[in-house]
């Protein structure tokens, strides 16, 4: 097998040279370096006599072997031969040379390399001494290009040359690898940054490949997953076990960004082990999609108790119409039965008896309307806008009259919205609550309108609901902060949570609610808008 090698090369030596015959009929080595590169041709023409090297002529089968290889290489490679380290290079080798070539070509490497023989200087002569292979990836040598010094990134490698089993020369396979150095280390430091970021962020993020694994959670997300957090690498399915219920969100969305490459945000409780609710934002990637929630839970817990105690408040200040609207007829009742008592005329009695017959039903019906108005429903479920509207008008009819208000009515849906009434009648009762209070001073019209409409954003039908008045109307900067929480300008006599609470409602019914409102002498007003679709999903 061994002598098969040292035949095989000594065919390729001799495959690199030319042969010619001379007119004695001796045969002797014409032109052997092959090749016609812009370094072949320089090669040939070199007087090689001049130097440690020799004559061309006089070069070895073995090292002419090795430079014609090197000369046919597209990547960068050098020679350093003995004696003297004498520098031969290829075209591929001319970029590193720079402005030193040509006078580079047969040069002693230490004199064409000045600026980095205290580094690479070592290495050669080891591998010349010692016969060492030496690999080096991306090393910081600095080089002269151009005229200037320049900090470079190299790959290189250096092995020896033989002749007649001798050393003498180094091989140096070398790429400049600075372009790709920099551009890691760039790319390092924003992954670095990118890692500092989601690290420190207050949201849990979350993400997921396309086969649905899990391949990063940031710490905060470690955290809020408590006993789930072993998850990277899983199944999300599996490893969240709690995101499959009949009609989770979770089930819905996250496959609509996986597949569909749709966003989307949603609140969704996430139940044992964590019994916790989360606000959600899934955005699809190239890779699959991220996750980022947040524990929402002690929020949730709030606004419900602020929810609460809006209805407490609502609740004291309906009790305290009712209880105007119930005393007249009652104080009515009692004037009609000391008359009765007085009278001796049997008739006359009958009719004050009928008339205060007549007081007491209105007392109970307004009693029954109030009891409808409060009854909490713990489903949704169908019903016309005539009885939302009806309940609500009926315990506002003593303030009405006192307020000088005049009721107008156009009422032209039939479709049937489905809902949780009670919620939608305590948003009525507010929206007509303030358009009463903004006409206090001056009396004026309410507007009660119903009409079945298109929010033309979705696409969705629905019932879209009115309630409009010519009060004094709404400041630009209360507008704008009406809906918060808290925020009121009716001083001690309101909570601040009326609209806030009415927008939360209409959010869970998946509807919208719009203001429009104008200050201008002779067109002052306000106008409501509550589209409610007719199928929402509720829960």
């Amino acid at each position: 097998m061994r002598n098969c090698i040292r035949h095989d090369k000594a065919l390729l030596a001799l495959d690199a040279l030319s042969f010619a015959k001379g007119e004695d009929g001796s045969v002797f080595v014409h032109n052997p370096i092959q090749g016609k590169s812009q370094m072949a041709q320089l090669i040939r023409a070199r007087d090689w006599g001049s130097t440690a090297l020799g004559s061309l002529s006089s070069w070895s089968q073995e090292l002419v072997a090795v430079l014609n290889v090197v000369l046919a290489s597209p990547v960068p490679m050098f020679l350093y031969l003995q004696p003297d380290c004498l520098t031969v290079y290829n075209d591929a080798a001319l970029p590193i040379v720079s402005h030193k070539h040509p006078l580079a070509l047969g040069m002693p490497a230490s004199s064409v390399f000045a600026e980095a023989w205290e580094t690479v200087g070592s290495e050669v002569n080891s591998v010349l001494n010692h016969g060492l292979i030496l690999r080096h990836e991306s090393v910081l040598i600095p080089l002269e290009r151009d005229g200037r010094l320049q900090d470079l990134y190299w790959d290189y490698c250096y092995s020896p040359i033989f002749e007649d089993g001798e050393i003498s020369g180094v091989l140096c396979i070398v790429q400049d690898v600075t372009s790709a150095r920099l551009a890691r280390e760039e790319r390092d430091a924003v992954a670095a940054r990118l890692t500092q970021v989601l690290d420190s962020t207050t949201d849990s993020i979350l993400m997921v490949d396309r086969d649905w694994r899990v391949q990063y959670m940031n710490p905060k997300a470690l955290h809020d997953s408590g006993p789930l957090s072993n998850a990277v690498g899983k199944n999300f399915w599996e490893a969240f076990p709690g995101t499959i219920f009949d009609g989770s969100p979770y089930q819905v969305e996250y496959p609509r960004a996986m597949h569909e490459r749709t966003a989307a945000d949603f609140e969704a409780f996430y139940p044992e082990p964590l019994n916790i609710w989360f606000a959600v934002q899934v955005r699809p990637t190239d890779e699959g999609i991220v996750v980022f929630f947040r524990d929402v839970t002690e929020q949730k817990r709030a606004t419900a108790a602020l929810m609460q105690a809006e209805k407490l408040a609502a609740v004291g200040r309906l009790a305290a119409s009712i209880a105007h609207e119930i005393n007249n007829p009652l104080e009515s009742v009692t004037n009609l039965l000391f008359l009765a008592r007085g009278s001796t005329n049997l008739d006359e009695v009958h009719e004050y008896l009928d008339t205060a017959e007549r007081e007491l039903r209105r007392v109970a019906v307004i009693s029954n309307q109030t009891l409808r108005f409060y009854k909490q429903s713990t489903n949704p479920h169908e019903v016309r806008c005539d009885e939302l509207f009806g309940n609500t008008m009926s315990i506002y009819q003593g303030r009405l009259l006192n307020a000088r208000v005049r009721v107008e009515k156009r009422k032209r849906a039939r479709h049937p919205v489905t809902c949780f009434d009670d919620e939608i009648r305590q948003v009525l009762s507010n929206l007509v609550g303030n358009a009463i209070d903004a006409m206090q001073a001056s009396g004026g019209r309410l507007l009660l309108r119903s009409r079945e409409s298109t929010d033309w954003r979705t696409g969705r039908r629905g019932l879209s609901l009115t309630i409009a008045d010519t009060g004094e109307g709404i400041s630009p900067q209360t507008r704008k902060r009406m809906f918060d929480a808290f925020y009121t300008t009716k001083g001690i006599g309101g909570t601040g949570l009326g609209l806030w609470v009415s927008q939360e409602i209409v959010e869970r019914h998946h509807g919208t609610l719009r203001v429009r409102s104008s200050q201008q002498p002779g067109h002052s007003g306000t106008v409501f808008t509550l589209f409610l679709p007719f199928d929402p999903v509720l829960r």
